[in-house]
């Protein structure tokens, strides 16, 4: 399990028939009409053209309906079905706002809404991707209200607060908007930092690994966005890590981290504590395997070197995050 901070009922379809047999061996029929939803939206990194456009049914996974974005990244399919979908973008191109190339997409996009049995929007971006990861990561069970919280985090992590990420379309020519000029940050810090876009948005970020994005998302952003003056703290103050099947207890556990971190040719301490809740109760130490996959990704991060933990049942006051499992 990795970490990170960019910090539900499933309703199934109805499809039921009822047959009354009489005494005389006639019968009568009837079936609950199937409810229709209308989906709208765009898949937005630039505007993603040609793509599939795949709708789930959250609880099971079973397709409802396909459809292919149009020249906008734009698109609308009806489907037979009320209640949490998941709505997943694959391949495609797009303009790249980086380097102003034509672009494959290289890694699928998402977004959970609520299919409600009249028309909706889902808006899918690389923000609504880090949210279903951190939601939900490889395994768990997409739900709209479990995604919607995340998403609430992520949009406040990147200075979109009270922005809905899965309804707000991004504008990412012309004049851009504020969700616009954060994808045009993302592509900045993909391409000066040579970071690929899953690994961004598929995967989940060690608290270490958030500290250097801050600097460098901060540094790509302005870049982006000439003039900007916004500074970048992913803090790990709302993180969450699901998808494994590990945590969900109820102990927790302090963590701290010292060893060295090395960039751009100089390496600095890392000390680090960390407060990880959600274990069993009594199982802060070394041999628990929750706190082991939660941690490990710090061991392969970029410039990491000689990393030391040490176990403590309790917290410290102000740790540099918080991670609860689920």
């Amino acid at each position: 399990m990795r970490t990170s901070n960019l910090l539900a009922i499933t309703a199934s379809s109805a499809a039921v028939i009822l047959v009354a047999c009489g005494g005389g061996g006639s019968s009568t029929s009837t079936s609950t009409p199937t409810v229709s939803t209308t989906i709208s939206g765009s898949a937005v990194k630039g505007p993603v053209s040609g793509a599939t456009v795949t709708v789930k049914n959250a609880g099971t996974g079973a397709v409802l309906g396909t459809t292919t974005t149009g020249t906008g990244g734009t698109y609308s399919l009806s489907v037979p079905y009320s209640g949490d979908v998941v709505v997943e973008v694959s391949g495609g191109t797009y303009t790249d706002e980086a380097t102003n190339q034509s672009t494959t997409l290289a890694t699928p996009l998402r977004v959970v809404i609520t299919a409600n049995g009249s028309t909706v929007t889902g808006v899918v971006t690389p923000l609504t991707t880090m949210a279903y990861t951190y939601a939900f990561g490889t395994t768990g069970t997409p739900t709209a209200a479990a995604f919607n919280a995340m998403a609430s985090n992520v949009a406040t992590q990147f200075k979109l607060t009270g922005v809905n990420l899965a309804t707000t379309v991004p504008t990412v020519s012309g004049t851009l908007n504020d969700y616009g000029k954060v994808l045009a940050g993302v592509s900045k810090y993909l391409q000066t930092n040579s970071v690929t876009l899953s690994s961004l948005v598929a995967s989940t970020l060690t608290s270490a690994q958030l500290t250097q994005l801050s600097s460098a998302f901060t540094t790509a952003y302005a870049a982006a966005n000439p003039g900007s003056s916004v500074s970048y703290t992913f803090d790990g103050s709302t993180l969450g890590v699901s998808g494994t099947g590990a945590g969900g207890g109820t102990g927790s556990c302090g963590v701290h981290v010292e060893g060295t971190i090395s960039a751009a040719g100089v390496s600095v301490p890392l000390n680090l504590d960390y407060c990880i809740t959600g274990i069993a109760a009594g199982s802060c130490g070394s041999g628990n395997a929750s706190l082991s996959q939660a941690l490990s990704g710090q061991s392969g991060m970029a410039g990491a070197a000689n990393l030391s933990y040490s176990y403590s049942a309790t917290c410290v006051a102000n740790p540099a995050a918080t991670i609860a499992l689920h």
